[in-house]
């Protein structure tokens, strides 16, 4: 950890942590900063403090300091969450801020009292839980078990075990799972903290479990109640916006599905009619039963070598509110169910099997993922058909990239080919990869962005000065209408946000980031535009010449001050500045709010 020089005018404070009695004294300079406050207090605190990143420590800068006699009676003043950054008895001290903030050149902190209370975060340091004994654990205890061993760590307290136990339960599964996908010991042990590892497992845990699922499940006439539904919804969902925060990513599995969004239109009859007249637009209408001689209403499929691939599922009602379940949630069972079945493993190993699911309810047809009507519909069947007649199953590396979108190419000079690598955000809203071109002279990793809305110029306009990553490709309108009004972005790869760094305790006393940020949010504001999104994980942190320096990334919400509106979608459990709700206009003192 680098040494923390006293910059300005020397400031003697004194500290309590919270739940002990004993205080000590810091010296810091005037013009430091908190973050640098931090990390004297922790190098203060050792050996207490090793366990975790001086970023972690929260500096409550009381509004009374008192003498050593009152220390009881400060013991529990602290920020509740509905408090923002102060109350009636303390003042949360902010990192990027100076000390002369918090105590002005004139305002001199009184001598022999206590200034601030230290939280810290839950400290493992008594066990020392280190990979090798973590391993020998492991390799000891079963999983049911993995509970009594991490409890005869008697001497942690109840939070902490929690903590531990969650842990090793985690990396048990990892293990566990990376043995299964055939990970040699040696090779498995030595990745196993590292992030884009960890990524690729808990993507192929979530795959497994999906297909566990798929085929332990009841029936979907069961399963597909709303009462049941929304229940399972909780611990098992399906991303299909039922409800809202479980919308998944545009569907971009395959071409023909992202250049439809959802088309209703009339037609009669009950499904015995309705196959009829599907079938004799879309070739033949299968029964095909599964499990426990469940069936929906009507399979299309098309031939990938001899097995049969779903590329249409059918569900339908008589009428609207009829028979107790909605057909587009019983679809959506279907589709999980039918692909999680062992006949069509090689196929579902091969690519993101993608599939139409047409629900009927009375004259209501709803083809879920496409606007189409009975011509379009039928052309789409046959391309649907057409690719899975293609689809190679024995083509290597084709397993990895079937958990990511199907664009893998873009017009730079020439056709640019890449494959994605892993997901840059562990949110299923989030449409952002890091990916590494194939086919250029010297491959170089890229960012690979989906969006429905862009501000290119303002990203241009920081990216010229070196306050943006350089903008490779943006899609046309042709392809932004084919991608179901989704563009895509591609951007040099620079490094990763600021609040990874962070959270691997990488970030350097000897840094330039937040001039970089305040810069760049000048030179926006300067040209009118407001970046209004400015939390950390849309900072990004590089080095430069052996300096911490930053840029800014997704311009999705970027607009011009009092002109262009924050989304309706504005997810207000965070603290956004003051007043700002959906639907309001941005504006730059929004940013400031931020950068302070």
């Amino acid at each position: 950890m680098s040494k923390v020089t006293i910059s300005g005018t020397p400031i003697s404070l004194w500290f309590l942590v919270r739940g002990s009695t004993s205080i000590f004294d810091i010296t810091v300079g005037s013009d430091n900063r908190v973050s640098e406050l931090k990390i004297i207090i922790k190098k203060a605190a050792e050996p207490e403090f090793d366990s975790f990143a001086p970023y972690r420590l929260k500096l409550l800068k009381l509004k009374s300091p008192v003498n050593e006699g009152h220390i009881s009676d400060i013991q529990y003043f602290t920020l509740q969450d509905n408090e923002s950054d102060e109350n009636d008895n303390v003042v949360l001290m902010k990192d990027m801020r100076k000390i002369v903030t918090y105590w002005p050149e004139n305002q001199a902190p009184p001598e022999d009292l206590v200034h601030v209370i230290v939280e810290a975060p839950e400290m493992l340091t008594q066990v020392n839980v280190g990979y090798d004994r973590f391993v020998s654990i492991i390799s000891s205890f079963q999983p049911i078990l993995l509970l009594f061993a991490v409890m005869s760590f008697s001497n942690l307290c109840i939070a902490s075990r929690n903590q531990v136990i969650e842990e090793l339960r985690t990396q048990f599964e990892a293990l566990k799972l990376g043995r299964e996908l055939g990970y040699d010991e040696a090779h498995f042990q030595s990745d196993l903290l590292l992030e884009s590892k960890i990524k690729r497992i808990k993507r192929e845990k979530e795959y497994r479990e999906t297909v566990k699922i798929g085929l332990k499940a009841k029936s979907p006439s069961s399963d597909a109640k709303p009462s049941t539904f929304f229940t399972t919804q909780i611990n098992n969902p399906i991303l299909n916006g039922r409800p809202l925060e479980l919308t998944g990513p545009p569907i971009m599995g395959h071409d023909i599905i992202s250049a439809s969004a959802d088309k209703y239109f009339d037609e009669d009859g009950r499904m015995k009619i309705m196959r009829e007249i599907l079938s004799k637009k879309f070739g033949t209408i299968a029964l095909t039963s599964y499990g426990k001689g469940c069936h929906c209403d009507g399979l299309l499929t098309a031939k990938v070598s001899l097995l049969d691939a779903y590329i249409g599922i059918i569900e339908g009602k008589n009428e609207v509110g009829s028979g107790g379940t909605d057909p587009s949630l019983q679809g959506s069972i279907y589709y999980r169910d039918y692909w999680s079945q062992t006949v069509v493993e090689q196929i579902r190993d091969c690519c993101c099997v993608p599939s139409f699911i047409i629900t009927i309810a009375g004259p209501w047809i709803c083809v879920l993922g496409g606007i189409f009507l009975n011509r379009a519909l039928r052309l789409a069947f046959v391309r649907l058909g057409n690719f899975y007649n293609k689809l190679d199953l024995t083509l290597p590396g084709q397993a990895e990239q079937r958990y990511f979108p199907y664009l893998r190419s873009f017009k730079l000079d020439d056709n640019v080919n890449f494959i994605y690598i892993e997901e840059l955000e562990d949110d299923h809203t989030r449409t952002i990869w890091k990916a590494k071109t194939t086919n250029t002279e010297n491959n170089y990793d890229i960012v690979v962005k989906f969006v429905k809305n862009y501000n290119i110029t303002a990203h241009s306009i920081c990216s010229e000065r070196g306050y943006a990553p350089k903008l490779l490709y943006q899609s046309s309108k042709n392809e932004f209408l084919a991608l179901g009004r989704y563009g895509m972005i591609i951007m040099e790869f620079v490094g990763i946000s600021l609040d990874r760094k962070l959270n691997q305790r990488d970030i350097r006393p000897d840094n330039i980031i937040y001039k970089d940020v305040r810069f760049a949010i000048e030179l926006l504001h300067s040209m009118d535009y407001v970046f209004a999104d400015l939390r950390l994980p849309n900072i990004l942190v590089y080095d430069e010449n052996e300096m911490q320096r930053a840029m800014l990334i997704d311009f999705d919400w970027c607009g011009k001050h009092e002109v262009d509106k924050y989304p309706s979608s504005l997810n207000m459990s965070i603290q956004w500045p003051t007043n700002v709700k959906p639907g309001t206009f941005l504006m730059k003192e929004h940013d400031i709010y931020w950068l302070e």
